[in-house]
């Protein structure tokens, strides 16, 4: 009985010493994270007194900027006009712990590209269009943790988000 009791308090304390558990890694390639992106969007946006609305995106990894390249179609609307464009925007990841958000920060219009319009749109509406490349627009979502119900399969809320050459590195 002695030795049943010490076997006991030995792997109890074996238990209870041991460290927490390793973290857990994956990698989602830029593929993968595509599908996973298409969830989130369309998008709007309010800049400038224009409504943005980003949908098709292609998103492109760049582990040596450290960045996020997202390849969209813009519809823009102002005052019953509309404008499609495709663009390309880039910025940095940032995890939004309250939200469980995954987003673009600080994102950069680098590309405009005016599409072909079937109506007549006003030229203050091009114009204003083609004045937002290079500046900044609102935060982009990219992922959103709670939609993809990761926690019905055990998974927590991300502790580190990094941009490798294989793709976008999530530690859980």
């Amino acid at each position: 009985m002695k030795y049943l009791c010490r076997l006991w308090i030995c792997l109890f304390t074996l238990l209870v010493g041991m460290p927490a558990a390793h973290a857990f890694t994956m990698t989602f390639s830029e593929s993968q994270l595509n599908t996973m992106v298409t969830a989130v969007f369309p998008q709007q946006r309010t800049f400038d007194d224009v409504v943005f609305t980003f949908s098709d995106p292609f998103v492109e990894l760049d582990p040596l900027e450290d960045e996020v390249n997202v390849k969209v179609t813009v519809l823009a609307e102002q005052n019953g006009q509309r404008l499609q464009a495709k663009a390309e925007i880039s910025g940095r990841i940032a995890y939004h712990h309250q939200l469980a958000q995954l987003r673009l920060i600080e994102p950069r219009l680098d590309k405009l590209k005016v599409l072909d319009n079937q109506a007549v749109v006003s030229d203050s509406l091009v114009n204003g269009i083609k004045r937002l490349e290079g500046k900044r627009v609102p935060v982009i979502l990219l992922l959103d943790f709670d939609d993809l119900d990761m926690a019905a399969f055990g998974i927590q809320k991300p502790k580190r988000i990094d941009i490798t050459s294989q793709g976008l590195l999530i530690e859980i």
